[in-house]
């Protein structure tokens, strides 16, 4: 219970001070990342390039966040066809605490993660949070295939709120 008190502590601290910066300019590219995913894969958002994406900014410990979980998987691999991509960013969490939680839900989704104590001298997720401006979680970012933020969704997710977006945003014709 202990554990549960102080994640919950560190979440309403962490979002507390990310509330305080403004949300991410729409229009603007999104900021440079480098994290490794759950395999340690590098990943950086020019890897994403080429076709229309979601970076989804998740935790394990949040409520919200493991509700659209499925939801997100469904819709992206249902507009893979149409070249959707999604991607994770799992804030503040190691590869294992991550990936125990994705493979308990039976998700296969792609997320990034904290590096481990072992690997110093690399970006950590909250630096990217910070430069993303994120306001909360979970956040959505709808970026275009140039890397272009088109919008951002705060709060979680339901099926018509995305289906709403994924057709104004990206002119998706998706059925939740």
């Amino acid at each position: 219970m202990r554990g549960i008190v102080q994640r919950a502590l560190v979440a309403a601290l962490m979002l507390t001070a990310l509330g305080h910066v403004a949300a991410q300019q729409i229009g603007q590219p999104l900021p440079e990342f480098e994290l490794r995913d759950q395999h340690g894969v590098l990943v950086t958002n020019a890897d994403m390039l080429g076709g229309p994406w979601l970076l989804n900014v998740w935790a394990s410990w949040c409520p919200p966040c493991r509700a659209e979980l499925p939801l997100l998987e469904r819709a992206a691999a249902e507009l893979a066809d149409d070249g959707l991509g999604l991607l994770l960013l799992n804030a503040g969490e190691t590869a294992g605490v991550a990936t125990s939680f994705l493979e308990s839900e039976g998700l296969e989704l792609r997320t990034l993660v904290d590096p481990d104590e072992s690997e110093r001298g690399l970006e950590r997720s909250n630096d990217v949070l910070r430069r993303l401006r994120a306001g909360g979680l979970p956040t959505t970012y709808f970026v275009d295939a140039d890397g272009t933020l088109l919008a951002t969704f705060v709060g979680e997710l339901t099926p018509d709120a995305l289906a709403e977006r994924l057709t104004s945003v990206y002119g998706f014709d998706w059925t939740p």
